[in-house]
């Protein structure tokens, strides 16, 4: 019964150390396997704060775009006004200049001009003077009331004419050459006869003849002497006439002149601030047109970055992540099959030391039952040399020794 008691004891010793190895186990993998998901989620708080992290580098990398390309368009903005401001200021200065250079010009055009107009002047109010007599002269002007209106309308010297124009020495010479002829028909006794009659209307005709053609010729002298003068003062008019008028044609040609260049120089003016405003425009343009392409590379690099980061920052997780939890699962692993390793051997021990204390058993009542010399010796040599084994609880002990 003690021999019994032993093995039963033994064989409890192994199960109770094969439980606690399976317990010990057990914990060490749940230990591992907590401490795989804490670092899971330490792990997954890091690929957070890396992707939030990431986060604010890019929206600061696309707020320094923003602002780089605000200021730089800005920038663009004031050159391109102050080029448009100076481009106004020259175009300005050179239209005034040339309004100044215009106006000078047509300032001497005009002092030459009223320089003229003072000169040619009276001669021009003498013709309309000489023009004005002619035209009463010859009954042609406006003042019919004149006194000498219309006296030398016609060229022609009429009868009429001769007759209310006959002066005091056509009367004088009729009157002593009819004396004469009367005179000398007294002295032939014939005053009053028919012959008498006959050389005093003869007389009388060939002396109104006479007159008359001398006083036709008269009255073309006084028609031409009256009338010169104005004609002459006419043509000094018109000599006047023309002067003014190429006087006036040539302020029109200066004048002409001035505005033509002063056209010249504000085309030119204007062609050079739209020239200037232009290239300041297409300036602009090229500037804002690499600005966007700046700012649209930094951004693209920036988001590159960020795609970089979070992805890295993912994969990393996800890795360690994988890593993590096949140790996990291998720490559970290792945890059950050490459990049951631990059972297992537990369970192998405590049969091993049963069949051993029955094995020995059975030598001792063998060894009882028929004592030689030399069993003690032989007994003791086979627990000391373990031939029986020390994991059942069995020492060395002599042959006699109570089990």
């Amino acid at each position: 019964m003690t021999f019994v008691a032993a093995s039963v004891i033994s064989a409890g010793a192994a199960l109770g150390g094969a439980y606690l190895s399976s317990e010990a186990s057990k914990s060490a993998a749940g230990k591992q396997v907590k401490a795989s998901q804490q670092a899971i989620a330490q792990q997954y708080q890091a690929a957070e704060s890396a992707i939030r992290t990431q986060q604010q580098v890019l929206d600061a990398q696309v707020r320094n775009a923003g602002n780089v390309q605000t200021a730089q368009t800005q920038q663009l903005q004031d050159v391109l006004n102050q080029q448009l401001a100076i481009a106004q200021q020259t175009r300005d200065a050179q239209l005034a200049v040339a309004a100044q250079t215009r106006d000078a010009q047509l300032g001497v055009s005009r002092e030459v001009l009223d320089k003229q107009e003072g000169a040619y002047d009276p001669y021009q109010e003498a013709g309309l003077e000489g023009q004005n007599r002619l035209r009463e002269y010859l009954g042609i002007g406006p003042n019919t009331g004149t006194a000498n209106y219309g006296q030398y309308a016609n060229a022609q010297f009429t009868p009429e004419a001769f007759a209310a124009n006959q002066d005091p020495g056509y009367g004088f010479r009729f009157k002593e050459g009819l004396k004469a002829v009367e005179a000398g028909a007294a002295a032939r006794g014939g005053l009053i006869s028919g012959a008498a009659l006959k050389a005093n209307q003869r007389f009388g005709q060939d002396m109104a003849s006479q007159e008359y053609q001398n006083a036709f010729n008269r009255y073309q002298t006084s028609r031409q002497a009256t009338l010169a003068p104005y004609e002459r003062l006419q043509t000094t008019g018109m000599g006047a006439a023309t002067g003014l008028s190429g006087a006036a044609g040539n302020y029109g040609t200066n004048a002409l002149g001035a505005y033509g260049g002063y056209g010249a120089a504000a085309s030119n003016a204007y062609g050079g601030y739209g020239a200037t405003a232009g290239n300041a425009y297409g300036a602009l343009g090229s500037g804002l047109y690499n600005t966007t392409g700046t700012a649209g590379s930094m951004i693209n690099s920036a988001y590159g970055n960020y795609g970089g980061g979070v992805t890295g920052a993912l994969t990393g997780f996800g890795t360690n992540q994988a890593n993590l939890t096949t140790g996990a699962a291998n720490a559970a692993a290792s945890g059950k099959v050490g459990s049951a390793n631990a059972f297992t051997q537990g369970i192998s021990g405590a049969t091993n030391a049963y069949y051993q204390n029955q094995m020995l058993g059975l030598l001792r009542d063998r060894y009882n039952a028929t004592p030689e010399a030399g069993a003690t010796k032989t007994y003791n040599t086979m627990l000391s040399s373990g031939g029986f084994g020390t994991g059942a609880g069995f020492g060395n002990r002599d042959y006699g020794e109570s089990f």
